[in-house]
């Protein structure tokens, strides 16, 4: 699941199109949503955006997601129309920083991301300038690791464009005008989110095994990284088969799955 969380009607309409989503009738918010990919309006700024996202998590319930802030925001050298990954986020009323964290390499370049409560004109000497990336990043992080929240902003301003030229047609242009950028970055974040999930849901055979032998708690985490080891290392492969079945120890069960492992292990080394 793709969760994308954007402050203005104007960037929310291309990205609606782009993605073919349908808005959802009967809630606080702008709502759109597709097979794998929801849309919020949050409106402006930390608090807001803050709000949307745990809306949208409450409403999509415990679904694995990646969660991404689109937007436009200034600079103080950047050109108009760039696309910029955020490597830290900056909250600068609280003095609060956040740092997604990049599986892969990023598919754009990256910058330090102030977050500011006022739209702002003294750009300083360098990074990006938005209103909703920190309260963005705070509420999603409650939500998913730092692998999973990202925040992909467009510059729309600079020292010679003032975001007071900017209107609603000419925001909806910017954000369409990297429309692959924006999808690259979500569909590779959503596969990610996948493949997490997969890693971290219960082993193929946990639940017979717990099922046949008592297990205390330490002995069921150790017997789930080694079923999960085992799902990895010899796919398709059943644990559970007559040599297993007829322990009766449970200390046995565990010593004789790790075994099994050791010898995969011993052949993979070769």
């Amino acid at each position: 699941m793709l969760c994308l969380v954007v402050a203005l009607p104007a960037e929310a309409r291309p990205l609606v199109d782009r993605f073919k989503l349908k808005a959802l009738a009967g809630h606080p918010y702008r709502l759109y949503a597709g097979p794998d990919t929801h849309l919020i309006t949050s409106g402006i700024g930390k608090v807001a955006s803050a709000a949307a996202v745990a809306y949208l998590r409450a409403l999509i319930g415990p679904t694995p997601a990646a969660w991404l802030n689109v937007g436009i925001a200034g600079h103080a050298q950047a050109v108009v129309g760039t696309a910029l990954l955020a490597h830290k986020v900056l909250d600068v009323g609280g003095s609060k920083s956040y740092y997604p964290v990049f599986a892969a390499p990023p598919l754009c370049s990256t910058d330090l991301l102030h977050t500011v409560d006022q739209p702002e004109s003294d750009y300083g000497t360098g990074g990006a300038y938005d209103m909703e990336a920190s309260g963005f990043c705070a509420t999603a992080l409650r939500f998913a690791s730092a692998e999973l929240v990202h925040c992909l902003k467009i510059i729309s301003d600079n020292p010679n464009s003032s975001w007071r030229d900017l209107n609603a047609r000419s925001i909806s242009q910017l954000i369409a005008a990297q429309f692959e950028k924006t999808e690259a970055v979500g569909r590779a974040m959503a596969a990610l989110a996948r493949e997490l999930a997969a890693r971290q849901a219960d082993p193929c055979e946990l639940a017979e095994i717990l099922a046949r032998w008592r297990f205390t708690a330490t002995q069921q985490h150790r017997l789930r990284d080694l079923l999960q080891r085992w799902q990895i290392l010899a796919p398709g492969q059943t644990m559970l088969d007559g040599e297993l079945s007829s322990l009766r120890d449970r200390g046995a069960v565990l010593d004789h799955i790790a075994g099994r492992l050791r010898k995969i292990d011993l052949n993979l080394g070769r």
